[in-house]
């Protein structure tokens, strides 16, 4: 039961383990989705505001934008121009707004996913343009859009449910092996109907002594009650065999064996007649 036990462990260490680097892997690559373009007197960079670019359809997604202008300290209007797009190119929002721009504006720009949004990976695109400038600076990056169950995301409520799933399932398979355990090992007296009635106590008397014994001692009990002179059982279930000399005298000699083992006195509880 201890190898299982240590078997179950270093199994459900190892999933929890390739699941953390699968996450850590997945948060690494999308904290590096950041994009910076520039134009002839202005650049724009944008990020994900440094949050998880995962979202569900109906949520907020931030974008974090910092503009930055090389226009020797000149003030400028810019359009900033946002544009959200599938992986096929389809356009699910876009609006346009005017920023003031000194040396650098910084700010983070919240936009709603629309609820119909089909689950997948979006690219989010931020554009400017301002007086006199002829291409327009581009910064972009990634997300995924994914629906949600009981407040998580389809994936880690999969993930964390098959977690859950499996350590339940193994919780019951060591429940089940500790009843079959205790069961086994519980004092069930062995039928000696066959045996002649005039002979038939000392056979119980002799097998329950053998079968409470290895409630203490395990499968030692019976090694001990095989080198009893006069006494045969069998060594898988403890019946007793055959008793070929006083039974009075095997019983003294078993119970002196047993208290030997044990270096202390012993007591038994048999059967009710």
């Amino acid at each position: 039961m201890n190898i299982l036990h240590s078997r179950i462990y270093i199994f459900i260490f190892t999933f929890l383990l390739l699941a953390l680097i699968i996450f850590a892997d997945a948060y690494a690559v999308q904290a590096q989705q950041t994009s910076n373009s520039a134009g002839q007197n202005a650049s724009v960079q944008s990020t994900s505001a440094g949050l998880s670019v995962k979202v569900a359809p109906g949520e907020i997604l931030p974008i974090s934008v910092k503009i930055l202008n090389f226009g020797a300290g000149k003030r400028v209007d810019v359009t900033v121009t946002y544009v959200i797009t599938s992986e096929k190119g389809v356009q699910i929002y876009k609006s346009t707004e005017t920023v003031a721009v000194e040396t650098t504006n910084s700010f983070v720009k919240t936009i709603q996913i629309p609820f119909d949004t089909a689950p997948g990976v979006y690219n989010a695109q931020t554009s400017i343009v301002y007086r006199g400038q002829e291409t327009p600076a581009t910064t972009q990056f990634t997300f995924t859009v994914e629906r949600k169950i009981l407040g998580l995301f389809q994936s880690e409520f999969i993930l964390y449910g098959g977690v859950t799933l499996l350590i339940g399932l193994i919780m019951i398979i060591i429940g089940y092996g500790l009843v079959r355990r205790r069961s086994s090992s519980r004092f069930s007296p062995i039928d000696y109907s066959t045996i002649p009635a005039s002979e038939r106590v000392f056979y119980e008397l002799i097998s329950d002594t053998v079968l409470g014994m290895r409630q203490k001692v395990g499968d030692r009990a019976f090694d001990i009650a095989s080198k009893v002179e006069g006494l045969t059982i069998e060594q898988d279930s403890g019946r007793v065999i055959k008793l070929s000399r006083d039974p009075s005298k095997i019983i003294a000699e078993l119970v002196a064996g047993y208290e030997k083992s044990l270096g202390e006195k012993v007591s038994f509880s048999f059967r009710e007649s």
